[in-house]
């Protein structure tokens, strides 16, 4: 089976699965829970260094919270390895600065050894209305918080030599702060960590809704032109925000608006340079990233 596949059968079966985080009404507001997994062969190239993993290890659960408009209010961060002092102090450092940067804290964790090193990331936040990805509406417009291509970027310096700046594009901030200020105006809201085109079929699906994207229109970052537009789009790793919300309601942000919101029948559709097709559902898979899935 696929990964979606594998993830709708849980979904199906553990009621309070499928979204980024799991949400449990609580006290007059809602805590939501999300966990990940990061192992070295898949998710940190040669040339990551230990403060790095650190860093994205706790930034890929924070970025689950900030997709669903809430509030961090802490993060516990395991570590097996096949030798825990050589990379324990990087990562320690690495895991506490991100979680300052997103204004709140560490709580804790656990070691194991194993043959390959391992970070789990569990993280607890809290939203009195958490956004859904099943909130989307036709009419409603599709917005970023920001270019896409990060992490993309970040390989190829990997691959060419580049360390140091492949290890500073790795350290995305997550978009606490922005899904925060979206919580009262997004419809819908998913983080980009298994590519733009994935997310909006999930959104689609989610919603009952198709999409109509334009490519000119989406952002790159910096060192990246059009013409990588056709890789960044199924490449995933992200971690910016993808959201709906009405024409004309946002409050003041960095937004981009990239597409609308159409009837579910109409699927999701990429136009760019004047042509107008199908947009494939490919993006990252791999066995353990991700929300409450």
């Amino acid at each position: 089976m696929s990964e979606w596949e594998f993830l709708t059968r849980i979904a199906a079966e553990v009621p309070r699965a499928g979204d980024d985080c799991a949400v449990i009404p609580f006290r007059g507001t809602n805590l939501l829970l999300t966990i990940d997994v990061l192992h070295r062969s898949a998710d940190f190239p040669e040339g990551t260094d230990p403060y790095t993993m650190g860093w994205r290890a706790v930034a890929v659960t924070l970025s689950d919270i900030a997709a669903m408009g809430g509030r961090p209010l802490g993060v516990v961060l395991a570590l097996s390895a096949p030798d825990l002092a050589e990379p324990f102090e990087g990562i320690l450092r690495g895991a506490k600065d991100c979680v300052r940067a997103a204004g709140t804290e560490l709580l804790g964790g656990d070691l194991d050894i194993s043959e390959e090193l391992f970070l789990i990331s569990s993280g607890l936040g809290e939203a009195e209305r958490p956004v859904l990805r099943s909130g989307a509406r036709p009419g409603d417009r599709v917005y970023l918080t920001g270019p896409l291509g990060r992490s993309y970027l970040a390989l190829r310096s990997f691959a060419r030599g580049k360390i140091r700046e492949a290890n500073e594009l790795f350290r995305f901030i997550p978009r606490v702060d922005l899904g925060r200020a979206l919580s009262d105006h997004a419809t819908a809201m998913i983080d980009l960590s298994d590519s733009l085109a994935h997310s909006l079929h999930i959104l689609a699906r989610s919603s009952g809704v198709g999409f109509r994207v334009d490519g000119e229109r989406i952002p790159l970052v910096e060192g990246l032109g059009q013409q990588h537009l056709g890789e960044v789009i199924y490449f995933g790793e992200d971690y910016e925000l993808l959201f709906t919300a009405p024409p004309g309601t946002l409050p003041p942000g960095p937004w981009i608006e990239i597409g609308e919101v159409t009837r579910g029948e109409d699927g999701v559709r990429l136009e760019h340079r004047g042509e107008v097709g199908e947009l494939p559902d490919r993006g990252w898979e791999h066995g353990g990233e991700g929300g409450s899935s």
